[in-house]
């Protein structure tokens, strides 16, 4: 009985298989060379502007095929004057003494000649601590949060997170416990150095070889005596890389990376060993320190080339054409299908079928309104012969008065909609209002203005709620970027963000547009008496009130994080500004947020997930499909309704989640679809439903269903195993997805499951009084369950147990028993 066990989660930890070096033997190099019909070399010319200038070569071939390899590694250089410059691995150029040379590379029977010129050797070149030290310091990992850079430092040893002070860690190296780490008499002898190279013991073992580019520059640093830079240093104004971008495909899976910094004074230079790279996915690449990506299977990533507090990411694709592929030409429904397809086409991932319509119709009925459909509605739509029964069906799901609920529900727990902050009142006045939104399709981009700019009695305007559950500019400012635009602003309050660019200064930017927004309790003013417990509070703006950055204690303006300053005319609320350009048309944030968040509560996963991390370091598995969702969404006017039936009609959406040979290993580029464990609200709706016995909550109508709830506190023991979140994130990763122990003794012998299914009054009981034939009782439990029939063997194996109990209404508890244990009705399929 196959679809009648248990549902049982195995969770299998695979090994990532390792990234494998460039071949060294000759047949092996000249096989991924291969016959280029060009080959080109990045920069085309060199020129070494003194004893700490470098430069990083970059060799690609291009194919008659149309393809691009990166023949860095397997190039071999020769160079007419070997005392002009010194060529060493990877084609990494260090001057030797001025002059000029000529560089021979010669490659897959191609030869190339790149002119090199060498100057101003003779004069000084002082090691920048600000530029060479702290990025070495960097490149080491020396100052990251789990070493030095923690806020206590490790063994009395601390520095600013990833070089975010030079001051400070300038005093650290030469002067705290009188310099004990820096030796300017004996410089090879300092225990900065010693330890950074392994040299002595040190827990966090060798972090650079000593002749690496970052022990060059501490050691001369060191031996210079330690100085700190004049105040005449150029800083860093923008990096830029080259070898991005590509894609390769096999044999060549590596890809060299060149870093140029160009800084305040417009002079450029090669900072490719003193930048830190990072891989956004190392299960499919890694990246060495010296920007050489390596694959270890076909896929994406994003490398993150961090210079000082300038960092760039850059994507690159590899492939492996599948022996025997032959792309299946699904047809497509509407734009979502076209860059989906063309992105599995891209990756040789052929899509899955279209799932059933038994699996269909509860799909559309779980992630439209929450809840599973009746039997009669099941039977209704698996015998309707309309060829677009499934649109008609979506157009329905979304004009029903379950959609409001459960979409309400959603938002209810981002935005943190809890008796515990804004009162019992408060959470059903919010939930309330969201249903009437989400009833009316009100265009989304008001509904977040209404929340933005809200104000007055919180009982009385509930959006100004938003003001009482987050108080404080800052974590105005947290809130607002997670939920809006996607973006984690966290890590910038204390220091820049080490993994995007935002600063400090946009932190507090942000915050600034809610300095001016007070509350206090409602019917309080002046001297009169404190309001009495569970009284709502008035939100209001002040004249007067500043934000001020706590590392230059300048006061901030109001900023829109990505592109500046804002004027905010006297007498304004700036959350007015704020809102017009938060919902603004042009806001490169707010349509892709919210349509990836939409996507995300469909589809299973999102296209940028998490669904409110948006960062260079962190792509989208399809940046074209989800510019096309963004556009559409800003062109309808933010009408959500109209996004969720795009989505919903979509091929994709409609794909079955049994995954074929093709796409089994895919979780990224929606081949198949998600299966998911129901939320803790649609399984407990689904228990009632398939029983015929609607839950109990204290305080609340007779009929009132899960996903109508105000909040998590209403002490059901069932739904706190399910995952129902506490509402004191503004995060979906708060509701709990993964199956547990607990989950699995609820199903099995817990009270919730059992009293139903035993319960005389029940679905099975009144199929039982009414007489119903053993096979009619199964039928109906099936469709109210599954949303299908029992197929041949379901109903062999289900009747025999029926016909062999002694007790006939046990045999049948048994069966609804075994139903609702079942991974089809466990799992959004």
């Amino acid at each position: 009985m196959t679809r009648l066990v248990p549902a049982v989660a195995v969770l299998l930890a695979l090994a990532s298989p390792a990234a494998a070096a460039p071949p060294s033997d000759p047949a092996s190099r000249a096989e991924v060379a291969g016959t280029p019909t060009a080959v080109e070399v990045t920069p085309a010319s060199v020129t070494l502007d003194g004893v700490r200038d470098a430069r990083q070569l970059v060799v690609t071939g291009r194919y008659a095929d149309g393809t691009v390899r990166d023949l860095t590694t397997l190039t071999t250089a020769t160079v007419n004057n070997a005392a002009i410059v010194d060529v060493q691995d990877g084609l990494y150029l260090r001057p030797k003494a001025n002059g000029a040379a000529t560089l021979t590379l010669a490659v897959g029977g191609k030869t190339v000649q790149v002119p090199v010129a060498v100057a101003a050797m003779d004069q000084p070149s002082p090691v920048s601590f600000r530029n060479h030290v702290i990025a070495a310091m960097n490149v080491g990992g020396c100052n990251m949060g789990a070493c030095h850079g923690t806020p206590s430092g490790k063994n009395g040893f601390k520095l600013s997170l990833r070089g975010f002070d030079p001051a400070a860690d300038y005093l650290m190296l030469t002067r705290e416990q009188f310099g004990r780490r820096t030796d300017k008499h004996s410089p090879a002898q300092s225990l900065l150095l010693l330890k950074g190279v392994g040299a002595v013991p040190h827990e966090g073992g060798q972090r650079f070889g000593m002749a690496s580019v970052p022990g060059e520059m501490v050691l001369a640093w060191i031996a210079e005596g330690l100085k700190d830079d004049a105040p005449t240093v150029p800083g860093v104004k923008k990096v830029e890389v080259a070898g991005g971008g590509r894609v390769l495909k096999t044999p060549a899976r590596w890809q060299q990376l060149a870093v140029v910094a160009t800084f305040a004074d417009n002079k450029s230079r090669d900072v490719t060993r003193l930048t830190n790279f990072s891989s956004s996915d190392p299960s499919v690449a890694d990246v060495t320190p010296s920007g050489l990506v390596e694959f270890k299977r076909p896929g994406e990533v994003a490398i993150l080339c961090r210079y000082l507090e300038e960092m760039v990411a850059v994507r690159v694709t590899y492939l492996e054409p599948r022996e025997g592929f032959t792309w299946p030409n699904p047809p497509a429904t509407n734009y979502v299908d076209t860059h989906t397809f063309n992105k599995l086409r891209m990756m040789s991932i052929a899509p899955s079928e279209l799932c059933a319509d038994d699996e269909f119709v509860r799909r559309a009925y779980l992630d439209a309104v929450g809840r599973i459909p009746t039997p009669d509605e099941s039977r209704a739509f698996l015998t309707d012969q309309d060829a677009k029964k499934r649109e008609k069906l979506i157009d329905r799901l979304v004009e029903m008065p379950e959609f409001a609920d459960f979409w309400a529900l959603k938002w209810a727990d981002v935005l943190r909609s809890s008796r515990k902050t804004i009162q019992i009142k408060g959470s059903y006045g919010m939930q309330a209002w969201l249903r009437g939104h989400f009833a009316r399709n009100t265009p989304f981009d008001t509904v977040v203005r209404e929340i933005i700019t809200s104000t007055g009695d919180t009982y009385a305007n509930p959006p100004a709620n938003y003001y009482r559950i987050a108080k404080d500019p800052q974590s105005l400012a947290e809130t607002t970027a997670q939920l809006f635009l996607g973006v984690r602003m966290q890590c910038a309050k204390c220091h820049n963000h080490p993994f995007e660019r935002w600063t400090q200064d946009d932190y507090y930017g942000m915050a600034a547009w809610f300095a001016r927004v007070k509350q206090r309790p409602a019917g309080v003013i002046g001297t009169r008496p404190a309001a009495p417990a569970g009284a709502a509070e008035v939100v209001f703006v002040s004249r007067d009130g500043e934000v001020t950055q706590p590392r230059t204690g300048k006061t901030m303006r109001p900023r829109y994080i990505g592109v500046g300053d804002a004027d905010v005319p006297a007498g304004v609320d700036r959350r007015e500004k704020l809102a017009d350009w938060l919902t603004g048309a042009e806001n490169p944030f707010f349509a892709k947020s919210v349509a990836n968040r939409v996507w995300f509560h469909l589809m299973g996963k999102g296209i940028v997930d998490p669904v409110d991390d948006f960062r260079e370091s962190n792509p989208a598995a399809n940046d074209e499909l989800l510019d096309a969702l963004a556009k559409d969404f800003v062109k309808s006017k933010f009408d959500h309704k109209a996004l969720v039936k795009t989505i919903m009609k979509s091929r994709t959406y409609q794909l079955s989640a049994q995954p074929t040979d093709s796409n089994r290993d895919d979780t990224k580029y929606f081949s198949h679809a998600v299966t998911k464990l129901l939320t803790a609200e649609q399984l407990l709706d689904a228990l009632c439903d398939v029983t015929g016995l609607p839950e109990k909550f204290p305080g609340l109508p007779a009929g009132t269903r899960a996903i109508q709830l105000p909040d998590g506190e209403v002490n059901n023991a069932f739904l706190k195993t399910f995952g129902q979140p506490a509402r004191e994130l503004a995060c979906e990763c708060e509701r709990e997805s993964d199956g547990n122990l607990a989950q699995a003794l609820q199903l099995i012998n817990g009270p919730t499951v059992n009293d139903k299914i035993r319960n005389p009054g029940n679905r099975l009981g009144k199929l039982l009084d009414a007489k119903k034939s053993n096979d009619e009782v199964l039928t109906e439990l099936y469709f109210a369950a599954l949303s299908r029939g029992p197929s041949s063997e379901e109903r062999r194996l289900a009747l025999a147990h029926v016909e062999r109990g002694a007790d006939k209404r046990k045999a049948w508890e048994d069966v609804l028993w075994a139903l609702v244990n079942t991974r089809e009705f466990l799992f959004r399929h």
